[in-house]
């Protein structure tokens, strides 16, 4: 799986690198990716998350996310992140994912918890998607138990093996992840599995961090969550390392990377790098909203208000991109590999760029 998270070029990605306040004056804003919520709700009842607790209403429509799509690669937008809630529940995103791949977008990608996949496998291939994400949080019962849905693990298996079949009938080029295993007391012991099922499967493996300040995870039960064993947490990085030093395109991940997850799951310099989110990412919320970057920022605007054109590169995008770079924010772990892989530019560029 090939994905590059780009700057405005290889000067600013130096500027950012660099993490002096006064050069970021120097940086373009010109963000090339784009995270869409298509929607609040979701079919799952994860103890990490309370989106299943939505009923959100008169969210954008099949009308109004093509116009945002075509607004997004306007402005210089080149990929796309379709994210939920669940976004398989929009009974349009075969039509949204088409609509991206007839604009032009390069890496178009789909995050889902499995539930619907075999179901929507051969429309999401047919459509044009690229990447297809499928979170699975433990191995059989443990991830029944974190995702609150009795056969769920089976039923994200058997969606993987869905697109599977379907990319060999289209002959397509679409890359499967078990990305969003979030990294739990419950799951950790799971991960050797995990990485096996992957490995089996001839799909990849990463992970996420569980982190109380981004707005999914609001209101759980955080500190019941984490891991507690630090010995248990350096044991298991030790293994990712490894296996991943064995089998590099079987992990999606690098040295710098599980360090930084060592680190923070110890409780450690959490969050110990500058953001660049707001000058590389527009979030677009279910509901119109756009954010600079990070969902737990002031929106810029409604894109059913204000054209995309007017909000992305202003001089209030530009002052919250810069407060974030700073971390003058509550601070996140989302796509924190981004923002470890600016804070290690040289070493990262030259030792853990994936081929």
């Amino acid at each position: 799986m090939k994905i590059k998270f780009e700057s405005s070029g290889k000067i600013g990605n130096i500027l950012l690198y660099l993490g002096i306040p006064r050069l970021l004056k120097s940086v373009q804003l010109k963000p090339s990716w784009a995270n869409i919520r298509v929607t609040e709700n979701c079919n799952s009842r994860c103890i990490t998350c309370y989106a299943w607790k939505n009923n959100s209403q008169n969210e954008l429509t099949t009308g109004e996310m093509k116009d945002a799509l075509h607004q997004l690669r306007d402005v210089g937008v080149r990929n796309l992140i379709f994210v939920g809630g669940e976004p398989l529940l929009r009974p349009d995103i075969g039509e949204l994912i088409k609509e991206a791949s007839l604009v032009g977008f390069e890496n178009i990608i789909v995050v889902t918890n499995g539930l619907l996949l075999e179901r929507k496998a051969e429309e999401l291939v047919h459509s044009g998607v690229t990447h297809v994400t499928v979170s699975i949080d433990g191995f059989k019962s443990t991830n029944d138990e974190i995702r609150g849905i009795p056969g769920s693990y089976e039923t994200s298996i058997k969606g993987i093996k869905a697109v599977q079949k379907a990319i060999k009938r289209t002959g397509r080029d679409v890359a499967i992840t078990i990305l969003t295993t979030i990294l739990l007391e419950k799951n950790f012991r799971d991960v050797p599995k995990l990485i096996e099922v992957a490995r089996h499967l001839g799909v990849y493996w990463s992970f996420n961090l569980l982190d109380p300040n981004l707005d999914i995870f609001k209101g759980i039960p955080f500190s019941e969550l984490l891991v507690k064993d630090e010995k248990i947490v350096d044991e298991t990085i030790d293994y990712i390392k490894r296996v991943h030093k064995r089998f590099p395109r079987l992990i999606y991940t690098c040295n710098h990377m599980l360090e930084y997850a060592r680190s923070y799951l110890k409780g450690k310099k959490r969050y110990n790098f500058h953001c660049v989110h707001g000058f590389k990412m527009i979030y677009l919320g279910a509901h119109g909203e756009v954010y600079p970057g990070c969902w737990m920022m002031e929106p810029l605007g409604n894109i059913r208000r204000n054209k995309l054109s007017d909000l992305v590169g202003s001089k209030r995008h530009k002052e919250i991109a810069q407060k974030m770079y700073m971390m003058k924010c509550p601070g996140c772990t989302n796509r924190y590999e981004v923002n470890v892989s600016i804070k290690h530019l040289l070493s990262h560029s030259l030792f853990c760029q994936r081929k």
